[in-house]
């Protein structure tokens, strides 16, 4: 079970570059099978937070706080 079932390519400067591979699970054991789903919806997580704070950064800046309008 040497096989990498997610992959991760980054160079300074350069994109980031994710790789998913669907897992060989014929003849793992049903406790190693669990961990490894565990990890993968980790692995998941991480990368939807990722993409979140993505586009918080993509958006436009929005004021905090109350903002004082003026009334003629």
């Amino acid at each position: 079970m040497g096989e990498k079932i997610f992959e991760c390519e980054y160079k300074p400067g350069e994109e980031i570059v994710f790789r998913f591979r669907p897992p060989k699970m014929k003849g793992v054991p049903e406790t190693t099978r669990e961990h490894l789903k565990a990890a993968r919806r980790e692995m998941l997580l991480a990368l939807r937070d990722f993409i979140n704070e993505a586009l918080e950064r993509s958006e436009p800046a929005k004021p905090k706080g109350p903002t004082k309008i003026e009334v003629e």
